[in-house]
This record gives structure tokens, sequence and C-alpha cells, in this order.
């Protein structure tokens, strides 16, 4: 929960850069996969641009295995 929590709060303070940093950053894919199906269910501000980057680190993970 740690990486939906701060991408919560970037959001919140609307450091959209930082939300999608976050994610580009993460290693979790679980973790990811919980963001991004939070992120699409919710409505909130923002959210497009970080799952775009979640999406795109997703691959990039997959990318590696």
């Amino acid at each position: 929960m740690g990486l939906t929590v701060d991408v919560l709060d970037d959001l919140d303070t609307h450091n959209l850069q930082a939300a999608a940093r976050a994610a580009l950053q993460e290693n979790n894919a679980i973790a990811l996969i919980e963001l991004l199906e939070m992120l699409w269910s919710c409505e909130v501000e923002g959210a497009n641009a970080v799952i775009d980057a979640v999406l795109q680190r997703l691959q990039q993970l997959r990318a590696l295995r």
C-alpha cells in the first residue's frame, strides 16, 4: 500500500510529476496493478497521467521477465 498512499498524497497536492515518477520507479508489479485498479475505478483528478505511467512501467517489467 505504500505506493498507493504516496501517489494519492502526490495527487492530493497536485504533484502529478512526483506521482508518475513514483509509478515509474516501482519494481513491484502487484503494487502497480493495485494502484492501477484503484485509479481506474475512482475518479481522482490527475489519475490519467499516473495510469499512463503505471501501464508504461508494467510493460517495462514484463520485458525484463
